[in-house]
């Protein structure tokens, strides 16, 4: 059997726990790159308990030094860009992996 190795393709990832951050939501944020953050978000309480999507941050607001203008959006599931859907993913699956 052969051992698989995944490498994280973060920066860093930060949680933010709905207990100190959001209210309504855990928020799993990973940084790309110096000018560009993904969230895995997940509504753990609220009317939208169980709603999970993406929000995309770049430039100077939200990056490491960045001087890009900041830009920011928010994704459903089904709307989130190919582009990152498997960075989602990986951060939807650590999130499911960490104690809550």
């Amino acid at each position: 059997m052969e051992t698989e190795i995944i490498k994280n393709p973060f920066l860093k990832i930060e949680f933010h726990s709905h207990k100190v951050h959001n209210p309504d939501c855990d928020i799993l944020e990973g940084n790309i790159d110096y000018d560009t953050t993904i969230t895995y978000y997940m509504h753990v309480k609220g009317p939208h308990k169980g709603k999970e999507g993406m929000e995309y941050y770049r430039g100077e607001n939200y990056g490491f030094h960045s001087k890009l203008k900041s830009y920011s959006r928010a994704y459903s599931i089904d709307k989130i860009p190919v582009k990152y859907k498997q960075l989602w993913l990986l951060l939807r699956s650590l999130y499911e992996e960490m104690p809550k």
